[in-house]
């Protein structure tokens, strides 16, 4: 049974009714915080929320009005509290407008309530004593940011892996959508059809505007000629998102896409600073608004801690590419080593992975590391290896794919203590990569240590990569990655530091590689 308080200004919904915005709050196990500290809603609108608890600590979600100081709000309560331990712990205020009831561990409830109609920012907090401080947020009222003008599309037939030059081809049909938004059902086919569509975005003001795209396979988006999102290639729909500097007033929009097999789908979306989120396709996927994966998931996280031995989580990993191999040793040390460029990819502390995204519907999309002081040794499409024609030639990179002329993925292995090798070969050479961990990763005491073997004789001049498109400053017998993130040492190698790239020469033998955290 739902408990909600309304002023005049609001007024309840029958749960029945088709809601605006569905939305889920959980609160988090043993973190004494909700899982999303704002949401977004238009003016009068309908609200359903189901707050979960899924801590083993009583919770409630209450909403306040604008500029109200919910902690004092909270704290106040304790003047009195034999009153206000029979007000189940529920401030008698009157900037309350609605609340759910005090939820006991892992008990839920759905609100539903249609929205102020004024766009301000309205708090809502847990007011069990002591709980205020921490878990907090803001429901935020906003206007919607305007849609499509002047859309139209041009459809194209034949076979790209890459997005073409559409101003190139004969398009198979042209013409108007007048209802307003992108759709890519435009005929029967399936496959191998390529859309361009061109339309007009009314800046409210001027600011910042950010834009959500996702397409199975390959889209570019354009504003006023300036690439903003380019998501290129055969992938899965995964949101993508990027901030722009627009001025009011009208803006030029081309949105290509390409159709190779498998699924279908695209969708782009975008909102300003003051403006709530719009979609400008039919299609959406569920809960876009929040923007890249990983922000927030609307099912319960699964996630996956290293507790005696190391844990290894292959899949698709943000950062490391559709072939991830994550790796998370006890103590809050892990890694992301990729078997498209073959090499580390990522590197953090603190919590390992969350798998529920993989766990959920298709399991599709990538998943981004849980922890913080997360370095990106190198970016995850340059290869390990490469021979080049001239020392400041061009890094070899993986191609649409994920992969690279010359490296075969050769599987890994794990020793006594699970710690794992990864294997590879390249021009006729073996690579064994192995790593360990040592230490807690909440100080300078961790460490990842990285031994690289190779067996065979690779070409005189090629080079391996540690390090590129990060900052890179040599210290002492030592290498500091990233803004002051990450100490390295090489033991049987003399590194090099040349063009923005920190490598190795290519031997035959061992080369022991030792990160740590600065602070």
């Amino acid at each position: 049974m739902r408990s909600l308080v309304f002023l005049a200004l609001f007024s309840p919904v029958l749960a029945s009714a088709a809601a605006d915005h569905v939305l889920t709050l959980r609160t988090l196990a043993a973190q004494m915080r909700y899982d999303s500290d704002s949401f977004v809603v238009t003016p009068g609108s309908t609200v359903e929320i189901r707050f979960e608890n899924g801590d083993d600590l009583p919770h409630n979600l209450v909403f306040c009005q604008p500029g109200t100081d919910t902690a004092a709000m909270s704290l106040k309560q304790m003047e009195d509290a034999e009153t206000a331990l029979k007000r189940n712990w529920l401030p008698d205020d009157p900037a309350i407008w609605a609340h759910s009831r005090m939820l006991n561990p892992h008990e839920s409830q759905t609100l539903t309530f249609t929205a102020p109609s004024k766009p301000a920012d309205y708090p809502f907090v847990c007011t069990f004593p002591g709980h205020a401080l921490s878990m907090r947020g803001v429901l935020k009222v906003l206007p919607p940011t305007p849609g499509w003008e002047q859309l139209a599309f041009k459809m194209y037939l034949g076979s790209w892996k890459r997005l073409p030059d559409f101003d190139a081809l004969q398009p198979h049909r042209e013409g108007p959508l007048p209802e307003g938004l992108i759709d890519i059902a435009l005929d029967d086919y399936k496959n191998e059809f390529g859309v361009v569509y061109t339309g007009i975005l009314q800046a409210p003001r001027t600011g910042s505007y950010a834009f959500y795209l996702a397409s199975d396979d390959g889209a570019r988006l354009r504003i006023d000629d300036q690439v903003v999102l380019d998501l290129d290639g055969i992938h899965p729909a995964t949101i993508q998102e990027a901030k722009v500097q627009l001025k009011e007033g009208p803006h030029r929009v081309r949105l290509d896409y390409f159709q190779y097999r498998g699924r279908v789908e695209l969708f782009l979306g975008w909102k300003g600073a003051r403006t709530a989120p719009t979609a400008l396709s039919t299609w959406a996927p569920k809960n876009w608004e929040k923007g890249e994966p990983n922000k927030k998931r609307d099912f319960p996280p699964i996630t996956l801690t290293p507790t005696s031995e190391p844990i290894l989580y292959r899949n698709f990993i943000q950062g490391a590419g559709n072939r991830g191999n994550a790796v998370g040793f006890p103590g809050g040390l892990n890694l992301a080593w990729s078997a498209e460029s073959m090499n580390l990819a990522l590197l953090w502390r603190g919590a390992f992975i969350d798998a529920s995204q993989h766990w959920n519907s298709r399991g599709g999309g990538h998943v981004a590391p849980l922890g913080y002081d997360v370095v990106s040794p190198a970016p995850p499409t340059w290869v390990a290896l490469a021979e080049l024609p001239t020392a400041d030639a061009e890094w070899p990179r993986t191609d649409a794919y994920g992969r690279a002329p010359d490296l075969r993925w050769l599987g890994f292995s794990l020793d006594a203590a699970r710690q794992p090798t990864f294997l590879y070969a390249w021009r006729g050479v073996t690579v064994e990569d192995h790593f360990e961990a040592e230490g807690d990763g909440k100080t300078t005491d961790g460490k990842i240590r990285r031994t690289v073997t190779m067996k065979g004789d690779p070409p005189a001049t090629a080079r391996w990569l540690i390090a590129a498109e990060i900052p890179i400053t040599p210290q002492g017998e030592a290498w500091i990655l990233g803004p002051e993130t990450l100490r390295l040492t090489v033991d049987g190698a003399e590194a090099d530091l040349a063009h923005g790239r920190l490598t190795i020469p290519a031997r035959q033998g061992s080369v022991t590689l030792t990160y740590s955290w600065l602070k």
